[in-house]
């Protein structure tokens, strides 16, 4: 492979559940980059909560790329600046935040850096901890938003049940705009259907000059599927769901708490 370029998901892929690179894996990065090879981080989370968590662990490399809000924010760090932002419009934002109280689930938008909710609850208290993001209490969550935002997320800490008719009704009533998807059991992912980390990438590439058959996409969750079927070549992580293996044509043998990532590398880039 002549040119090299890695999109690869963050939580669950190349964090540990501790949020960290573990250090072998991390200098494997640095020498990939060294070595012209370019690291796209692609991430469900918002983009100041990408930038935070890559910047801790030392891995924002000169000609690195990251892409928020699973595939709505492309960002060139280098540059300081977004290359491509899609958002949910306001009167959808709003409709689903209604369908999603009715139907009791915790929902969220976001700010800049903020998360955007109504009170504090234990699904709130979670995704704080883990993505290390401020929030902002508001009355009502539409009134308070300024512009469209870049994706909602409704929580639902006892798994997916509730969060798939969340899914069916959104889909059902707006799948022409927007589309749902899970990054993990907890989570539900609204977001512009035209938008996705398998879009972005494509988006990616094309800015790079870049062949799609010279790409190599790694992730683990259902919002990873987009981007493996978009890639050159698609791999998993050992802790991947099944749907993320059956796509993939290389599984590590190792998870993302042992540095499962290093084998894409041996197997890839070697």
């Amino acid at each position: 492979m002549s040119e090299k370029i890695l999109f690869t998901d963050l939580d669950g892929t190349l964090l540990t559940g501790d949020k960290k690179i573990p250090p072998a894996l991390q200098k494997r990065m640095g020498d990939f980059s060294a070595s012209g090879g370019r690291l796209v981080y692609s991430t469900g989370r918002m983009l100041w909560s990408a930038l935070h968590v890559l910047t801790e662990n030392n891995v924002l490399f000169p000609n690195s790329m990251i892409i928020a809000a699973n595939g709505n924010t492309v960002y060139d760090p280098a540059r300081g600046e977004c290359l491509m932002e899609k958002t949910v419009p306001l009167s959808l934002a709003e409709k689903i935040v209604r369908t999603a109280k009715a139907m009791g689930l915790h929902i969220q938008t976001y700010s800049e850096d903020r998360v955007i909710c109504e009170k504090e609850t234990p699904e709130l208290l979670f995704y704080q901890k883990g993505t290390g993001m401020n929030c902002l209490l508001v009355p009502d969550i539409p009134a308070a938003l300024k512009k469209p935002p870049g994706k909602l997320l409704a929580i639902d800490l006892n798994g997916p049940r509730r969060l798939l008719l969340l899914r069916e009704e959104i889909l059902s009533r707006f799948g022409d705009t927007l589309t749902a998807i899970f990054s993990c059991p907890e989570y539900l992912e609204i977001f512009d259907k035209t938008g996705g980390k398998g879009n972005a990438v494509r988006f990616v590439c094309e800015y790079l000059h870049l062949p799609l058959s010279a790409s190599v996409a790694v992730g683990d969750a259902e919002n990873d599927l987009s981007m493996l079927r978009a890639a050159g070549s698609a791999a998993a992580v050992a802790n991947a769901a099944l749907a993320v293996k059956e796509l993939a044509g290389f599984v590590t043998r190792q998870d993302n708490d042992h540095g499962g990532l290093e084998e894409v590398f041996d197997r890839f880039f070697s």
